[in-house]
């Protein structure tokens, strides 16, 4: 899983964490010419529903990534097409890790919270390899990203804000 690698980013509603991490790692991978191609999903998520509003104005706070594109997304539930099609599963919560290893055991060694892989990969390793060696581990909700539904502008904000690290540590991080 190098050049060309496919990532699927799970989160919850797929209407704010997955579409976020979704468009950063996308605008990251054109600059650094990863040949990443990059979709997301939602576990509870209903079908063809619109990012929430405050998360537009999070991501218009981050001038680096395209975020009118946001307006385009419509959710959409992780099924077992969007497991086939993926190299790597990242994550915004471990809980989303237990579930993808449920539902689709085949999946377990390319599923990882997306924190967690950041916080305990081996640096400078192909991200296939650290996807691998964290899958291996067991899921660490200590590294979830804040579930900003419900939550006023600050609470989306800062979810963007963390994701765009976690986004910048995982694109300038691994090789390719």
């Amino acid at each position: 899983m190098g050049e060309g690698a496919r990532l699927l980013v799970v989160c919850t509603g797929n209407v704010a964490r997955s579409p976020m991490l979704a468009a950063m790692l996308e605008r990251l991978a054109e600059d650094l010419g990863r040949g990443w191609s990059v979709r997301s999903a939602g576990t509870l998520a209903g079908e063809g529903d619109r990012v929430s509003p405050r998360t537009l104005v999070a991501m218009a706070a981050l001038p680096e990534v395209d975020a009118p594109l946001l307006t385009l997304h419509r959710s959409h539930r992780l099924g077992a097409g969007d497991v086939a099609w993926a190299d790597a599963i990242l994550t915004t919560e471990a809980d989303h890790v237990r579930h993808i290893r449920l539902a689709f055991p085949e999946a377990t060694a390319r599923a990882v919270s997306v924190g967690q892989l950041i916080a305990e990969a081996p640096e400078g390793e192909p991200l296939a390899t650290q996807v691998a060696r964290v899958a291996a581990r067991h899921p660490d909700d200590r590294h979830d990203v804040t579930d900003p539904a419900g939550g006023d502008q600050s609470v989306y904000d800062d979810t963007a804000a963390q994701l765009w690290v976690i986004a910048r540590q995982l694109a300038f991080g691994a090789r390719a």
